[in-house]
C-alpha cells in the first residue's frame, strides 16, 4: 500500500504536467462564447496556437454554430409564417388552412426548442469550462463535429483577402438599407439585422482576417510587410475622437452609437486601403 509521501509525490509530479497540458484560452473559450456565441468561439479558434485551446474552442465552436443554425430556424419560421400567412409586409396569405394548422404546432415548438437551447447554452457552456480546467477538452452533448467535416473548405489561410474585399462591398449595402431603406415591414428587419451581423460578425471576422493575412501568416520575407497595428488601431482612435466630438459639441442622444458609426466608416477605409495594397504589391 504505497504511503501518504508516495501519494503526495504523484499529485505533486502531476499537477505540473496538467499546467503544461491546459492553457487560459482554452479553459476561458467556453466562458467567452457563452454571450458571443460563434463570433467568440470562432475568433478563438482562429487565432488559437495551443493545441488544448483550439480543442476546446473547436468544440465550442461546434455547439454555438448549431445553436445558431436552431436559432435561424426558428427566427425564420417565424417570419416566413407571418408573410406566408398574411401578417407581413405584403398582407398576402398563400398557405393553405391545413398547412397553417400544421404550422401553427412547428413555429412555436421550434421557439421553444430554441429557448431551451439558449438556456442549455450556459448549463454545458460552465460544465466545459470546468472540464478543461481539470484538462479535458470535452465535446458538448448533441453537437455534430461541423467543424472537422466542413472546416476544410473554409480552410483559407492564403484568401483572408476575400473576407476583406467582402467587408468593403457589404458595409455601403447595409448601412444603406439602414438608413436609406423602408422604415416597416421584413426589409427592415432584414436591414437591422444585416447592421447587427455587420457589427457583431463580419467587422470583428475581418479585424482577425487582417492580423492573420498581414501579421501571424505572412511569409517571411515578403515584399510587403503592412503595419497592421495602423490599419486596426487607427480607426478605434478616430471613433474615441468621434465620440468626445459627439458628447462635447454636439447634443446626440447617443454618442457611443455615432462613435460606432465613426469606426465603422473608419474601418472601411481602412479596409479599402488595406486591399488596394494588398492587391497592388502582395500579389
Amino acid at each position: 500500500m504505497p504511503s501518504e509521501h508516495a501519494r503526495d509525490s504523484a499529485t505533486t509530479s502531476e499537477g505540473p504536467s496538467l499546467l503544461e497540458e491546459r492553457s487560459v484560452g482554452g479553459i476561458f473559450v467556453h466562458f467567452i462564447a457563452i454571450p458571443t456565441s460563434v463570433v467568440g468561439a470562432g475568433i478563438v479558434y482562429l487565432l488559437a496556437t495551443n493545441e488544448f485551446t483550439k480543442r476546446n474552442a473547436r468544440n465550442a465552436l461546434d455547439w454555438h454554430l448549431t445553436v445558431l443554425a436552431i436559432t435561424v430556424l426558428a427566427f425564420g419560421s417565424l417570419l416566413a409564417f407571418g408573410e406566408l400567412t398574411g401578417q407581413g409586409v405584403f398582407g398576402v396569405a398563400v398557405l393553405p388552412s391545413s398547412v397553417v394548422a400544421i404550422a401553427n404546432l412547428v413555429v412555436p415548438a421550434l421557439l421553444t426548442l430554441q429557448t431551451i437551447v439558449w438556456v442549455w447554452t450556459f448549463v454545458v457552456g460552465f460544465v466545459a469550462m470546468g472540464k478543461a480546467t481539470f484538462g479535458t477538452a470535452w465535446r458538448y452533448p448533441l453537437s455534430p463535429a461541423l467543424v472537422n467535416r466542413y472546416g476544410s473548405h473554409a480552410d483559407v489561410p492564403g484568401k483572408w483577402p476575400l473576407v476583406i474585399l467582402a467587408y468593403v462591398v457589404v458595409l455601403p449595402l447595409v448601412i444603406g438599407g439602414v438608413f436609406f431603406g423602408p422604415t416597416e415591414g421584413a426589409v427592415l428587419f432584414v436591414s437591422v439585422f444585416g447592421l447587427l451581423g455587420l457589427i457583431i460578425l463580419l467587422t470583428p471576422l475581418t479585424a482577425v482576417a487582417m492580423y492573420l493575412h498581414g501579421e501571424r501568416d505572412r511569409p517571411p520575407g515578403a515584399d510587403w510587410q503592412p503595419h497592421v497595428i495602423a490599419y486596426l488601431g487607427v480607426p478605434v482612435l478616430i471613433a474615441a475622437a468621434g465620440y468626445v466630438v459627439s458628447r462635447t459639441f454636439t447634443e446626440s442622444v447617443y454618442p457611443p452609437g455615432d462613435a460606432m458609426y465613426v469606426f465603422l466608416a473608419a474601418f472601411w477605409i481602412s479596409a479599402i486601403v488595406y486591399a488596394i495594397r494588398w492587391w497592388g504589391r502582395y500579389r
